[in-house]
């Protein structure tokens, strides 16, 4: 996310951080926090720095998170509307501070291509994206918008799309960090520095002083899960907290 919309970006950073507090406030942020320390069973300090072209992975690439040209920490979900057509948002669950969604679904083949944004994108910009086949069964597909850009083939920049096979999707995403008997998941935590603005940012909207510690934790991941050996459905997501 490095090279997203700067000024808004670092507002809308400074502004959700000061909402949301270094603490936890709610559920859904305990939740959160929970899989940060889950995933890391590090010191913040010993996480590895965000890297897209280390040796080791370490965060999702950057083509992985886009789709349809629209990526993930820099669009929107109006800007999703934008190109898919208007769709109604609708909330995961009754929890206060739960996702919400707007979702699309192929008039051919029943494929669904669901959008999300939560606190951490300020229930406005785009911080996960899901694609489900109809074999999967998307809960909410009777309220998904018809959409034509959506179908079975659709993938993402890096080439991420149903029905791979497990050999496929390691070749495409590598060794997956945790791998179930019908699943395969990529689950990752580092460090992003902050940029000078950024670091600005905080000290204009929060007044606080983030020199000592100038590092965002980003959390990424791949979830997918399998049917009869091929993807059925797959979730690729990533943000950012303080």
């Amino acid at each position: 996310m490095g090279d997203f919309r700067v000024e808004r970006a670092v507002v809308d950073k400074a502004n959700r951080i000061s909402r949301v507090g270094r603490i936890v406030l709610s559920s859904a942020l305990f939740i959160l926090f929970a899989a940060l320390l889950s995933w890391a069973q590090t010191r913040h300090e010993d996480e590895p720095i965000c890297k897209q072209n280390s040796a080791q992975r370490v965060e999702v690439r950057n083509n992985d998170l886009s789709i349809l040209a629209l990526d993930i920490g820099k669009s929107s979900l109006k800007d999703v509307q934008s190109k898919l057509g208007r769709a109604s948002e609708t909330r995961v669950s009754k929890e206060e501070e739960s996702d919400i969604f707007v979702c699309y679904v192929s008039p051919t083949d029943g494929t669904v291509l669901a959008f999300y944004s939560g606190p951490m994108g300020g229930w406005v910009d785009v911080t996960h994206f899901a694609l489900w086949s109809r074999e999967a069964g998307f809960p909410q597909a009777s309220q998904c918008a018809p959409s034509t850009l959506v179908s079975r083939g659709l993938s993402t920049a890096s080439g991420l799309r149903l029905d791979l096979s497990k050999p496929e999707l390691e070749k495409q995403a590598g060794v997956p960090t945790k791998t179930g008997r019908t699943s395969l998941k990529y689950q990752y935590l580092c460090r992003r520095r902050m940029t000078e603005d950024e670091m600005t940012g905080f000290s204009t909207n929060n007044g606080w002083d983030v020199t000592n510690d100038p590092y965002f934790d980003r959390m990424s991941w791949i979830d997918t899960y399998l049917k009869n050996g091929k993807v059925a459905r797959m979730e690729v997501g990533e943000i950012e907290s303080y």
